[in-house]
């Protein structure tokens, strides 16, 4: 099959749904000879974060002159771009050929057993397999929804888990408190494998450093770096626990970084233990960083920013970049969410500060109506209305800044409305 008949049938097997549960993907791992084994890896779970995160770690290796391989789900932009080598995209010919692959090795396990890997499980299988035949130096893997059964979580050894910052979310998979989603993340923690993990909520750490415990590691809390701004950037100065200094500007906007970049140099460290020549290469790799769609301007005149906060705690922090960065001024936000997140709460928190609200329905399976969120923020703002398309959310944020409504905009929410929301700008733009 060439790359478009290859997404095709990606998205034909979305019908399996997401399943928690290493079965289907051990079994699928094995069909293909179980490339996982062959890999060096860094594993991620959390909340919010784990992108940006692995975003830094992933320059600071390729500073040091390392082959880096990524995988990180879901697609913002491309569907290649989840499967990176060295921040490429893999290519249209590799991903349509082992897609091929795929589809042969699923076909035959549901022949088999009657089951049949999801879309999530074969991307990953895809990953993997391809991190092998490319000869990664290293392999960074993003965690999907949780930890312990996730289909990332199919090592016996790794190099660092690393778990970022840690909020309610998924709770209908996950749990129902920190406590039980904390258990879940910490999962990915292996035996005599050190674990790094952001500092946060104390019944989190505890869950962690328990955990570590009984799997004979140690776990590492790296502490939030200092923030402030410079000349139009964020710098940042950290002193880590070897005891030394990082200090540079970055490019990656959003309070939240702190924690982010504080939690990357601790990983780049413990890889300094396992052989991977990085420490002298921290502070110009974090300063070359770039992560799409985590506080990126898409437009320069309106300034228009997207952010990827899509749960309560990314939302809080957004509205704290925004009291940082954009002091007293006036905001449209275009809001779009999945129904299955805690909305009342985001909006409680965001609500507040927007002079103007558009909201939009996604374009998601799991999408919330607009209309019901518009209902829902209009107990904490007046200034709120819905938007047919993601496109007239678009022109109606556009025009309320032109009217001199507000002085800048900001679309946030669901990550699966991103592309769409940068395609309308772009289209708005020509016109």
């Amino acid at each position: 099959m060439n790359a478009i008949e290859a997404e095709q049938y990606l998205e034909e097997i979305n019908k399996y749904g997401s399943v928690l549960g290493l079965k289907s993907i051990t079994t699928l791992l094995e069909a293909l000879g179980n490339p996982q084994k062959e890999l060096q890896v860094v594993h991620i779970a959390g909340t919010n974060g784990k992108g940006s995160t692995l975003a830094f770690v992933e320059r600071v290796l390729m500073e040091a002159g390392y082959k880096v391989g990524r995988y990180s789900s879901p697609a913002v932009f491309q569907k290649e771009e989840i499967i990176r080598i060295n921040d490429r995209n893999i290519p249209q010919e590799a991903f349509a050929r082992i897609v091929t692959l795929m589809k042969e090795k699923a076909d035959g396990i549901f022949e088999k057993y009657g089951f049949h890997p999801t879309v999530f499980e074969v991307e990953t299988a895809l990953a993997f397999a391809y991190f092998k035949e490319e000869h990664c130096d290293i392999v960074l893997v993003e965690c999907g929804m949780g930890g312990e059964s996730d289909a990332t979580n199919v090592f016996e050894q790794v190099l660092c888990s690393v778990i970022s910052s840690i909020s309610l979310d998924h709770t209908a998979f996950l749990g129902d408190t920190l406590e039980e989603i904390a258990g879940v993340k910490a999962g990915i923690i292996k035996n005599q494998c050190p674990v790094v993990v952001a500092a946060q909520n104390d019944t989190v750490l505890n869950v962690i450093k328990n955990r570590a415990m009984k799997k004979n590691t140690s776990a590492i809390v790296a502490d939030r770096a200092h923030l402030e701004i410079r000349h139009g950037l964020n710098h940042i100065s950290y002193r880590a626990s070897n005891g030394k200094i990082y200090e540079t500007d970055i490019h990656m906007f959003g309070t939240y970084q702190g924690i982010n970049v504080a939690t990357a140099i601790e990983t780049l460290l413990c890889l300094e233990t396992k052989g991977y020549v990085v420490e002298n290469y921290i502070e110009q790799g974090l300063s070359k960083a770039r992560w799409s769609g985590r506080m990126e301007t898409v437009l320069e005149n309106p300034l228009f920013l997207i952010d990827g906060a899509h749960n309560p705690g990314a939302v809080r922090e957004l509205r704290d970049s925004m009291d940082l960065y954009f002091t007293n001024k006036r905001i449209t936000f275009i809001m779009g969410v999945l129904a299955d997140k805690d909305f009342q709460q985001e909006a409680e928190i965001i609500a507040p500060r927007a002079e103007n609200i558009i909201t939009i329905t996604p374009n998601h399976d799991r999408a919330l109506d607009g209309r019901i969120l518009a209902e829902t923020v209009s107990k904490y703002n007046p200034h709120v209305c819905y938007a047919d398309s993601i496109s007239d959310g678009v022109k109606l944020a556009i025009d309320s800044v032109k009217q001199e409504h507000s002085d800048m905009i900001i679309a946030f929410g669901s990550l699966s409305h991103l592309r769409e929301i940068k395609q309308a700008v772009k289209a708005e733009r020509r016109d």
